[in-house]
């Protein structure tokens, strides 16, 4: 689903993905974090060649957790992670 979001999103458009395992939510920090950065040059390049500009701006810089009044009344909330872009378009 996240390879799909820059052939579907528009501009303006937010995406928030709910995560209940730290291996998707690793998946989601990464694929985001690769949409809201600038370069997409091979790291062994030591400047810049590609010009390119970031296609997504973070809205969370950390995931959103479950408060503990929350997690008391819904003991499977403990576990969520909220993570939000919001698309700027190709970059």
């Amino acid at each position: 689903m996240l390879g799909a979001l820059p052939g579907v999103l528009a501009a303006g458009a937010r995406v928030a993905v709910l995560s209940y395992h730290s291996l998707e939510d690793r998946i989601v920090k990464q694929a985001f974090a690769a949409f809201a950065a600038s370069c997409r040059c091979p790291p062994e390049l030591p400047v810049c060649r590609c010009g390119g500009r970031p296609r997504a701006r973070r809205i969370t810089r950390r995931p959103l957790r479950a408060d503990p009044a929350e997690v008391a009344r819904n003991p499977r909330a403990r576990s969520a992670r909220l993570r939000v872009v919001e698309w700027i378009g190709e970059g």
